[in-house]
This record gives C-alpha cells, sequence and structure tokens, in this order.
C-alpha cells in the first residue's frame, strides 16, 4: 500500500472520526422552539432486552449503571426500576419504557432523565397506582451545570418529549377548610369532612391567616419583612374528622369576623405528604427543573416536587447567542427552569377534539424557586387539587397569555414571595421592576409573590384557594410582549394545534386576548391584594369569591375596557385597617389612579367590610381612542350591594374625559375609627375630592353621581354635587396679578376671580366639572360629604345603563 493512499485512509478516518464526534458532543434534539443537547447520546450503558434494572444481563456494560455513567432503557424495552440506589448516574434517557416497581420502595438518584419522543416514564398508572405502603424517590443530582455541551441550562432536571405517568397513592381532597379556630397550644383540629387518603406521619401545613397593618416607612429604611405564622405538623392521629397533632401549635390561625363578631371564614390545612417523591438533592446547590415540552404525554397524579426549581425571582440572566450561533455571555438565571413547566405544549395529536392535553392533579410542589408551576403555551389541560406552598415568585402561572381552557379548579396556594408590612406596590404588578432594586424589562414578571398568576383571561379558575401571598392572591396582567397592555395573543383553533402551522392558530389583532371563561368560587386571604386586573382588554366577570384580610386592596381594577365583578364578598377587620400608616389605608375595590384608566366596571351584589375606603372611584376612564376592542359606556355601576366601612365611596374630578356613576339599591353603613384627613374626619357614605392636577384642560369634564335607592329606600334618589360646583365658589383661590397665564392653575376660570355661575355666563358654561350644582342641600344626608340634589334628567344615564355589556 503507497504511502499516500495510507495517507488519504488516515485523513478520511480522522474526519469520520471527528464529524462522529462532533455530532456527539453537541447531538441536540431540535423542536419547534428549543434546541435541547442530547444528554444521552453517548450511553455508557445500554439496556440489550426487557428485564429488571438491577440484573445484570440486561445492559450491554455488563453491570449495573453506577455513578458517572448515562444508562440508556432503548427503543422497545420494558425495563422495571425494582430497587433503591445512591448512584449518581449522570443522564437517564428513556426510549423505551421505564416502570418503577409497585411491590418495594424505590430511590433514583440521577441529574439528568430524558424522556425521548418515543419513551415512556411510569410511575404508577390510573390503574394501578403506587401503593401507600411504597414510596418511589427521583434524587437530582447536585452537580455543576456543564455550560459548555449546555449553555442555555436544560439539563439537571427532568426533560419530557415522550410519556410521562405518575400516579402515587391517592389522598382525596388534599387540603380542607377547619371548622374551628385553631390556636396556639392546640394538638387537635377538626375538620370539614374526613381526610380520605390521609395517614399518620403526614405532614400539614397551616396559612399564616392575620391581615397585616402597613407600617410607615421611611426612605432610607429597607422594607421590613413580615414575621409569619406559618407553621407544618406532623398528624400522629386520625379519627373521622378529627386530627390529633404530633406537637402543639405555635401560633393561632383565625378566622375572619364581621364588624358584629360573627365568624364568616375559616383558615385551612394543606396536606403535603405524597409516596412518589421528585426533588433536588440539595436545596442549596444546583437545583433541578422539570419540562414538558412538545408533544408530551403528561398525566402527573399525586406526587411531590420538593426543593425544584432552578430560575430564582431575581433579575433574569440568560445566555446569550450571537446570529453564528456562538455564545456570548452564560447566563446566571437563566429562564425557564421551574419545578414543572409545560413548555410550548401542543401535546398530543387529537384528531376527536376532546379531553385534556395534559393531567396534573393532587400533587404537592414544595419549596420552590420562581414558580411552583407554569403553563407556557399550553391548552386544555387540567390542574387541579394541588397544593402549592413556597413559592420565591408566584405559584401558578400561565406564562404567555394565549394559554387556553385549561381548568385551574380546588388548589390551594400557601405563601408566594416575601411579604413585607411595608406598602408594596410593584411597578405594573410586577411585568417590570421595582426600582432601584431591578431594571424594567417585560420578561421579567411574575416575581412580586402572586399566588395565581394569569397572562390572559381564556381559562377556568375555579373554586382556588390562595393564602399568605406576599402580593395578590389573583393576578389577571395580560402584560404585552413590547410592554403596556395590549396583548394580541396567537391561541390555538383545537387541541393539539400544531406550532408549526399557521392554519391551526387564530392571531388576535388590535384588541386584547378574549374574556374570562369562569372565574368563581375562589378564596384569597392574608394577602396583600386580593384580586389584581390589569392591562387586561375587556376582563369579563369575577363571580362568587370570598377575600379577606387583605392588608392595601380588595381588589384592584385599572387599565381595562370592561370588568365585572358579581357576588364577591370581601371583609376586613376594621381595628387592624385603622391601625395601616394613613397614606396607605386599605382600600375594598380600588378604581383610581391618577395616572390611568379604570375602564367600565360593574360591581354587584358585593359585600364590603372593614375597610378603609370602601370603593375609591377612578379619576378617568377609557380612552375611546384605543384601539382595544369594543369600548362600553363611561360608566362605573354598583347595584345591589352592600357596604359598612369607615368611609364607603370616594368620588373624583376627572382628569381625562367625562365619568359616571350610579350608586343603586346600596346598602351604607359605617365604622368608627380614629380620624382620617386623607379620606374623611368623619366615618362617611360618600365623600369627593379635587384631584390635581386640576386645570382648564380637565375644568370643563363632568364627573356625575346618581345614586338610587338610598340605603335601599325605593325612591330616595339623588344626585352628588361637590362642592366645589356650588355656584357661588370662587374658581381661582390664587391672586393673580393682571395678565398672568392661568395654565395649571388648581379651580381656574378664564377670567381671574369669578364664581362658577360668572364664568360659566362669561365663557360659555365653563365652571367646574361642567355642572353648577342644582342646590347646596348637605345637610338632609348626613353622612354624604357633598351636596345631594335631585337626580334630574337621566336620558343620558338611562342610555348608558341600556348599552352595558
Amino acid at each position: 500500500m503507497s504511502v499516500d493512499l495510507i495517507v488519504k485512509l488516515y485523513c478520511l478516518f480522522l474526519s469520520v472520526f471527528l464529524f462522529a464526534f462532533a455530532v456527539a458532543v453537541k447531538a441536540a434534539i431540535e423542536t419547534p422552539t428549543d434546541s435541547i443537547p442530547d444528554f444521552a447520546a453517548n450511553p455508557t450503558c445500554t439496556t440489550t432486552q426487557s428485564g429488571n434494572w438491577f440484573s445484570v444481563g440486561i445492559w450491554d456494560c455488563g453491570r449495573v449503571p453506577t455513578t458517572n455513567d448515562v444508562a440508556l432503557v432503548d427503543h422497545d424495552h420494558a425495563v422495571v426500576y425494582n430497587g433503591a440506589n445512591n448512584d449518581s448516574l449522570t443522564a437517564l434517557g428513556i426510549k423505551g419504557t421505564l416502570q418503577f416497581s409497585n411491590t418495594v420502595s424505590t430511590r433514583i438518584n440521577v441529574a439528568t432523565i430524558l424522556v425521548y419522543r418515543e419513551g415512556r416514564l411510569n410511575i404508577g398508572t390510573t390503574t394501578n397506582p403506587v401503593p401507600a405502603n411504597i414510596v418511589a424517590k427521583i434524587v437530582f443530582s447536585n452537580r455543576p451545570l456543564d455550560t459548555e455541551f449546555d449553555p442555555k441550562q436544560y439539563g439537571n432536571g427532568l426533560i419530557v418529549l415522550g410519556e410521562i405517568n405518575v400516579h402515587g397513592a391517592e389522598t382525596g381532597e388534599t387540603w380542607r377548610r377547619l371548622t374551628a379556630e385553631a390556636l396556639a397550644g392546640q394538638n387537635t383540629i377538626t375538620l370539614e369532612s374526613v381526610p380520605l387518603g390521609w395517614q399518620v406521619g403526614d405532614i400539614l401545613v397551616f396559612p399564616d391567616s392575620r391581615q397585616r397593618v402597613i407600617k410607615h416607612k421611611w426612605t432610607i429604611n429597607p422594607m421590613e419583612l413580615t414575621i409569619l405564622n406559618i407553621e407544618e405538623r406532623a398528624i400522629s392521629a386520625i379519627s373521622g374528622n378529627k386530627i390529633t397533632l404530633a406537637q402543639p401549635l405555635s401560633f393561632n390561625h383565625k378566622g375572619v369576623r364581621d364588624s358584629g363578631g360573627v365568624l364568616i371564614a375559616l383558615p385551612h390545612v394543606a396536606n403535603t405528604t405524597r409516596n412518589v417523591i421528585f426533588r433536588s438533592e440539595n436545596a442549596g446547590g444546583v437545583r433541578a427543573h422539570g419540562m414538558m415540552t412538545e408533544r408530551a404525554r403528561v398525566d402527573i397524579r399525586f406526587s411531590s416536587w420538593i426543593n425544584m426549581g432552578r430560575t430564582t425571582a431575581d433579575p433574569l440572566d440568560n445566555t446569550e447567542v450571537d446570529a453564528y450561533g456562538n455564545v456570548t455571555h452564560i447566563g446566571t438565571n437563566q429562564i425557564g427552569r421551574y419545578p414543572v413547566h409545560l413548555h410550548h405544549h401542543m401535546g398530543p395529536v387529537n384528531a376527536a377534539n376532546e379531553g385534556y392535553q395534559a393531567i396534573v392533579s393532587g400533587n404537592a410542589f414544595i419549596d420552590c424557586e420562581k414558580w411552583c408551576v407554569s403553563y407556557h403555551d399550553a391548552h386544555w389541560s387540567l390542574f387541579s387539587n394541588n397544593v402549592l406552598y413556597g413559592a420565591t415568585g408566584s405559584s401558578f402561572m400561565t406564562e404567555d397569555g394565549n394559554e387556553t381552557a385549561n381548568e385551574i379548579l380546588d388548589n390551594i396556594a400557601i405563601l408566594s414571595g416575601t411579604p413585607f408590612n411595608n406598602y408594596y406596590d410593584p411597578r405594573y404588578g410586577g411585568t417590570a421592576g421595582l426600582d432601584p432594586y431591578r431594571k424594567e424589562r417585560w420578561d421579567d414578571f411574575g416575581w412580586e409573590g402572586s399566588c395565581y398568576w394569569l397572562t390572559g383571561n381564556s381559562n377556568i379558575l375555579r373554586g382556588n384557594v390562595a393564602a399568605t401571598c406576599a402580593y395578590a392572591g389573583i393576578m389577571d396582567n395580560a402584560r404585552g410582549a413590547s410592554g403596556f397592555g395590549y396583548h394580541y395573543p396567537k391561541v390555538p383553533l383545537h387541541r393539539g394545534a400544531d406550532i408549526r402551522n399557521e392554519s391551526e392558530w387564530y392571531q388576535y389583532n388590535l384588541e386584547f386576548a378574549p374574556e374570562i371563561i369562569d372565574y368563581s368560587d375562589n378564596e384569597v386571604y392574608a394577602s396583600t391584594v386580593g384580586i389584581w386586573n390589569g392591562f387586561s382588554g375587556n376582563v369579563g366577570e369575577t363571580k362568587d369569591t370570598l377575600i379577606w384580610h387583605t392588608s392595601q386592596q380588595g381588589i384592584y381594577s385599572q387599565r381595562n375596557n370592561y370588568a365585572k365583578y358579581t357576588n364577591v364578598r370581601l371583609y376586613n377587620d376594621q381595628a387592624l385597617s385603622n391601625q395601616n400608616y394613613l397614606p396607605a389605608y386599605t382600600i375594598g375595590v380600588d378604581l383610581f389612579n391618577p395616572r390611568y384608566q379604570s375602564g367600565t366596571v360593574v360591581l354587584e351584589g358585593m359585600h364590603i367590610e372593614g375597610f378603609s375606603l370602601g370603593i375609591d372611584l377612578p379619576a378617568f376612564m377609557q380612552d375611546t381612542n384605543q384601539p382595544i376592542g369594543p369600548v362600553p359606556p363611561r360608566l362605573i355601576l354598583v347595584d345591589n350591594s352592600y357596604m359598612r366601612n369607615y368611609t364607603n365611596v370616594a368620588d373624583h374630578s376627572p382628569l381625562v374625559g367625562p365619568k359616571n356613576t350610579l350608586l343603586r339599591d346600596v346598602e351604607f353603613e359605617r365604622n368608627a375609627g380614629p380620624s382620617n384627613p386623607t379620606l374623611s374626619t368623619v366615618p362617611a357614605d360618600i365623600v369627593t375630592s379635587i384631584v390635581p392636577p386640576f386645570s382648564l384642560s380637565t375644568l370643563n369634564e363632568h364627573s356625575r353621581l346618581y345614586v338610587f335607592g338610598y340605603n335601599k329606600v325605593q325612591g330616595d334618589d339623588f344626585k352628588v354635587y361637590f362642592y366645589e360646583q356650588e355656584a357661588d365658589y370662587v374658581m381661582s383661590s390664587r391672586d393673580y396679578p393682571a395678565g398672568t397665564p392661568l395654565a395649571g392653575d388648581k379651580h381656574n376660570c378664564p377670567t381671574i376671580g369669578l364664581t362658577n355661575q360668572e364664568c360659566s355666563d362669561q365663557h360659555k358654561g365653563v365652571s367646574i366639572m361642567g355642572e353648577i350644582a342644582t342646590c347646596n342641600d348637605d345637610t338632609t344626608r348626613q353622612y354624604v360629604d357633598a351636596f345631594t340634589c335631585p337626580k334630574g334628567d337621566t336620558t343620558e344615564l338611562d342610555a348608558m345603563l341600556n348599552a352595558m355589556p
């Protein structure tokens, strides 16, 4: 053989070897949205046949896989994992089926599990769940991330493209309400119903149910953390619906009472113990994540996910790649690495367009970094009966805003974020930074501590509980990808729609996401805000909801077109509300913001009690020029409701455009409290205030407040006028030299020093809020701190009522 031929053959061999090596090193699984490294592309141990994992004969390496091995369950092989092993595998690939035993307790320790498209991971089945006396543990090793092979850090966790079936022992309802307040020193509790499936040794979590008092914070001082009264206790005995705890409680877990002392509602207790366990080996080390993507079949029931999630609630820092695919920066807080993450999840092809595309039910998520569970471009799934406890950001998240028809039912979320004793107002509800602590980024959201965050409305949220949330119990915030409120999601037209096929999707244009399908029978307590709605267009109806012991607002509803709240009951402890730092007083329904529109709001069948202020009416409503869908009449309607607060309603002068309010068949009572000059010096039903800046630009815009059936007395109808609308009120209260420009003056007329009547006569109707009070009666109804005059012509109001959605 000639030297030239030998050289050519050597070069050919070398090139083939280098190509194979490059393919092996860079092997990746391409999905429509991701390039996931193939962590099991180069196995050190591969199955040769079906059998038991611990049988040497099924492995081509001649031994059971051990520390640092990459194990592969190959195509068409069914392997039963039937033992416990602490050896730390580098990776486990599943192309066949890996079934965990139901007859012995099991444990596997591995850095990364990759379930290929054709693979299946079974830990119990629907018909044969893991028995209660058997424990299956999947422990994710505390290993450094390989950022050279895996710069975007998909590894160290569970990645499912194929099928995952998890069925631990059923515990029935995973949380219950107490039948009596649980008090410090007590070691027995009674539940509303018998806890089927709960066992001695299970760990229960008791939320902190207190209403926090907001303290004054000087600028130079840090935020003061709340010392929480959340506690965990093991069950030592169960007798019917009575549970004995292994140790007495250290704190009181009380319910909420109305102003007369009648008990309205009690807190809950949640069971966090499951016999199928996914957890990170070291909570303070490299934590694992779980990602189910593409067409994965997902059925996860009655398992626990402990110390999971690697993306933190700190500002994101993602790996960056240039236009040529070269890594230019390795991220230190990579987005998208959450405990359970349905990521661009199409789910199985579903020709019948029926049923669920994924099921996550009966699980416990404990100590979650950032979010416990994220649905990202995932649809028609069932998320039910889960316990979410201890998220550093938000407990449950719909991430993209196009998530459609997911059923979020009967879950409990306890402790999201970091509760503070000071006023807490994350910018834009948590869609951007809280300066100076974090920069403004619209992809950096859900860090502020809301229990259920819904980016977009088109889902079902029913029967859920949110307790001890640092910010909102329910956050409905259709954040736009480019900022603020315009959000035009691309939504699937049917189950299993292919991301790559545009014809299977509908793009919303020049309008917001679709309305709420069903938000009902939810409960929020011991949180900063009950429900936060913003940037959500025509939100739809929230109904049959209980909110109690909120430290700032029961409902915050602003920057929408339209929202309706029906039979929402809000209770606070008036004595605690009165202790809030005065400028941070508690508000039942907050529609007021001098910078933003409120939108049209309907409050029907409401019960608002124990707040410093029951309803704070808006300064301005939706802008009819914004292309954000149909614009309803500029009307706030409060109908058939009960209010008992220090001040029940506050109205404000308009800042942009006219606004109208009708209080119809509303019963008012007042609670005592120390003088609150920010609101009123005495308890009141209705107070009015001029909102600065109030100048010629808003001077003539009307704010009309009607009251029909005052205190539910039919025929006691009137119209409310601000004191500043009196005919003799002198519009300019400042002494200007002749010729001084008046732009920006608070209560001005083009001519200095004129009364409302004189200004109207000289300048074609210019007067404060475009109307002069028709009377100066402020004594007939002593709790209305304004003029109450005959309602007059209501033709315009009637037309608006007829046009309401």
